[in-house]
């Protein structure tokens, strides 16, 4: 995570849990991870609206964790006909129809497009979620969809991607990441930093997941995974602009990884890469290649 500016509510947290968090760090984790489990809402604009009339909706019935069987709904969308199927993924806080310009793409170029609102997303269940959840939902979706051609993910929904072919006894033939973090336990470091929190919250908030998630937070880090991501082709696109996603960690996980396909441009930076015609250009040709 790079530079940025907190918006003024999230600045305003940002004093009271700094000001928590030495004092009283069992209660400042509790109250960041909390935080960080509940998602922004997300405007819906007129063209994603356009977007949402022009898909075959429905959803899919999952469990909620591996140890939580209670049923969960997910809205499903869907764009075109044919066997080759791609699964678009989201990032937090984000929608399937962030990636309109590349759903039109993908379905002028004779591919099927699946998307879903993740869990506490637009229309699927939940009002709390997180990366735990997530990759628990996607082996099903993965398992209930058949086989798919090709994952895109944006941001968290390519740490999910990753994370669950790699931990998970799902693959796929070509996996896409666009803008996406690497390690949960980086993102939580960053975000303690960026807010002020003393590191003596750490260590209780790592407690918290385990106990809540039945996870450690430091298995949630695709560097533990170099050449365990079970996709046959795979390529990242990323940003010098980026302030959420640090593009020289990104460049050194790259470089370990010689087999992956990587895009490195400079652009408008995090949210605006899917639009990029450099960027669908490269997602295209890397589908299509042998």
């Amino acid at each position: 995570m790079q530079h940025q500016v907190l918006p003024l509510s999230l600045r305003m947290t940002a004093f009271l849990l700094s000001g928590l968090s030495k004092p009283f760090p069992g209660l400042t984790a509790r109250l960041f991870y909390r935080l960080y489990c509940t998602p922004p809402g997300t405007k819906m604009r007129s063209t994603h609206q356009e977007l949402r009339d022009t898909a075959h909706a429905g959803n899919l019935t999952v469990t909620r964790y591996a140890f939580d069987e209670r049923p969960m709904k997910i809205n499903t969308y869907r764009w075109g006909s044919s066997d080759k199927k791609i699964l678009l993924l989201h990032g937090w806080g984000g929608s399937p129809f962030h990636f309109k310009q590349l759903i039109g793409t993908l379905v002028q170029q004779g591919y099927q497009v699946v998307a879903y609102d993740a869990p506490a997303h637009g229309g699927s269940d939940g009002k709390r979620t997180n990366l735990v959840q997530w990759t628990h939902v996607l082996e099903q979706v993965m398992t209930q969809e058949g086989p798919l051609y090709a994952i895109i993910g944006h941001s968290l929904g390519g740490l999910n991607a990753a994370l669950t072919l790699s931990r998970k006894k799902v693959q796929v033939p070509r996996l896409v990441m666009l803008s996406s973090a690497l390690s949960a336990p980086v993102f939580f470091n960053e975000a303690l930093r960026l807010f002020k929190i003393h590191p003596v919250v750490m260590p209780p908030l790592q407690q918290l997941i385990r106990k809540r998630l039945k996870e450690d937070l430091n298995e949630m880090d695709l560097h533990r995974y170099i050449n365990q991501i079970k996709a046959g082709k795979i390529f990242i696109a990323y940003d010098t602009s980026d302030t959420l996603v640090d593009e020289k960690e990104i460049t050194a996980f790259v470089e370990q990884y010689p087999s992956i396909h990587a895009l490195r441009i400079t652009g408008d930076g995090h949210f605006r890469i899917m639009r990029q015609e450099p960027v669908i250009r490269g997602v295209m040709q890397f589908l299509e290649s042998a």
